[in-house]
């Protein structure tokens, strides 16, 4: 049997305009009925992303699971950043299943 040559691949992504990659839309810590004090912890672990005195809109529901993760279960701020995560790469993996399950089937 004869050495097999593997073949290096690598894929390079740039961003030239600062606003065409962050397209998200964002709210006033104001806005959300949590407080400030709580919303930057969140942040600093990762839970959700502000900046300045603005945080993701599409992370208002993220801070709200992570309180119930706390209130109903006594999680910890720490544990809820991690239960967050696992659940995020469950709905990622669900999502990749039903798409090859719909490619087999074509």
């Amino acid at each position: 049997m004869g050495m097999q040559i593997m073949k290096k691949y690598q894929l390079e992504l740039f961003c030239f305009e600062v606003g065409s990659c962050d397209n998200h839309v964002w709210v006033d810590l104001g806005a959300v009925s949590l407080p400030a004090a709580l919303l930057e912890k969140m942040s600093d672990l990762g839970i959700i992303e502000i900046k300045g005195k603005q945080m993701r809109a599409d992370h208002i529901c993220r801070a709200y699971k992570a309180v119930r993760l706390h209130r109903a279960l006594g999680v910890n701020l720490n544990g809820t950043a991690i239960i967050l995560d696992l659940l995020d790469r469950m709905e990622e993996l669900h999502e990749e299943l039903l798409e090859a399950l719909q490619q087999q089937r074509r």
